[in-house]
């Protein structure tokens, strides 16, 4: 491809990830899958220029006062004006001749940029993340702005650290312990799992050290009735399960029988038993008072996860920060339904503002006088509690909130 035709590739990708709301990641790669003619450099050139562009729509938007798709990834190429009136001929597969107005817009340089578009924030979530970070905000959204590192977890139902750390070692791939989870591998350099004979074996799974840690929270031992109500993709499930070492009841509700099917398969891989269910209220129904452990790693704003996604930051809506809280105080009250005497309910965002989390857990608790905080909880270095709270500036991890709430006996 033609770097002129690489740079229209770019624009579509990001318009239509912008317009559409649609994952990044998912939507590049079935671009490519339909066009087989662009090469491995093609690829990853594209690639990085629409992650740039997502990365930093922020400040390039506001530096040309102009928000287009076409601007913003011609902006992001970091090429001058005039090269980029040079690749934009409007002939083959190039992006259409540029109009005065956008010849104006891309030599603009506007001073004094705001600081919710220096760090590349969204205006009308400035404040919510002030709320949570004060004086440290913008060097906490800075970090959310980095790429993450492939985090892996030992599935300890196969294999030690030790043993995984060693093989990676023979294999010449750099690798090395979590600094907080005690089942953490970091990897400095991406590996196709798909291809790699531990993963295939069952004795890594691709998990951020954050997620590692909730599950680690959880407490679930041999012997329990455990309950994950939002499993999801299962990676939480499974490290359930390896920390039970397959003994006692664990049970993964989800209504997405897809995603279901897809832990059938990983739960396969990984030697772990449990139960999967796609119909919330008869499973709450069946376990009213009977689970010991009952995760609620609910659905959210993501705004934890912009390393990995960083489209997120754009897509999110006032009302749809709204709607995740009316659903996350719903499913906090039907989970805590299925909590025994004496057992735990913890609540898990992969988000950093307080309005999804400590602000939920609190109106959970004003309301429900039988629940409070659990207390000594095995909360990792540098982590004060009550309630776990991970960023990637602190702790090197995704963004992450978990609160652990003990039914009074």
């Amino acid at each position: 491809m033609t770097p002129a035709a690489r740079l229209q590739a770019a624009i579509e990708l990001y318009g239509d990830i912008i317009d559409r709301r649609v994952a990044a990641d998912r939507t590049i790669t079935s671009w490519f899958r339909t066009r087989r003619f662009a090469g491995s450099g093609d690829r990853r050139a594209i690639t990085e220029l629409v992650y740039t562009a997502l990365r930093r729509r922020g400040e390039l938007a506001w530096s040309m006062e102009a928000d287009t798709a076409r601007l913003v990834v011609l902006r992001a190429s970091g090429e001058p004006v005039e090269r980029l009136v040079e690749l934009c001929s409007g002939t083959g597969y190039a992006p259409a001749v540029l109009d005065a107005a956008e010849q104006a817009a891309l030599a603009t340089e506007r001073s004094g940029m705001s600081v919710w578009a220096r760090v590349n924030c969204p205006e009308w979530l400035w404040p919510k993340f002030v709320a949570r970070f004060g004086d440290t905000t913008a060097d906490e959204i800075a970090a959310l702005a980095g790429r993450a590192p492939l985090d892996l977890r030992v599935n300890t139902l196969k294999a030690t650290r030790d043993a995984v750390l060693a093989s990676f070692a023979a294999d010449g791939i750099a690798a090395e312990a979590t600094p907080l989870s005690p089942t953490g591998i970091r990897l400095e350099a991406k590996l196709r799992l798909d291809a790699n004979v531990l993963f295939l074996d069952g004795q890594i799974e691709p998990q951020d050290e954050a997620a590692q840690l909730a599950s680690l929270l959880v407490d679930a031992r041999p012997g329990m009735t455990v309950v994950d109500a939002c499993a999801g993709a299962g990676g939480k499930t499974l490290a359930l399960a390896a920390t039970m070492r397959n003994e006692g009841k664990l049970i993964a509700l989800d209504r997405d029988r897809g995603r279901l099917a897809r832990l059938k398969d990983r739960a396969a891989r990984a030697g772990a038993t449990l139960a999967m269910v796609d119909e919330f209220d008869a499973a709450a129904a069946a376990l009213a008072g009977k689970a010991d452990r009952v995760l609620l790693d609910v659905p959210c704003s993501g705004t934890g996860t912009w390393r990995r996604n960083p489209e997120a930051r754009w897509h999110l809506t006032p009302e749809d920060l709204d709607r995740h809280r009316e659903r996350q105080a719903d499913l906090l009250r039907r989970g805590a339904g299925m909590v025994a005497s004496g057992g735990r309910l913890i609540y898990a965002t992969c988000s950093v503002l307080p309005e999804e989390d400590e602000a939920v857990v609190d109106a959970f608790l004003a309301e429900n006088q039988s629940f409070s905080r659990a207390e000594g909880l095995n909360l990792p270095p540098g982590v004060s509690g009550p309630d776990l709270v991970l960023t990637p500036l602190r702790h090197g991890t995704d963004g992450f909130f978990t609160a652990v709430l003990q039914r009074r006996a």
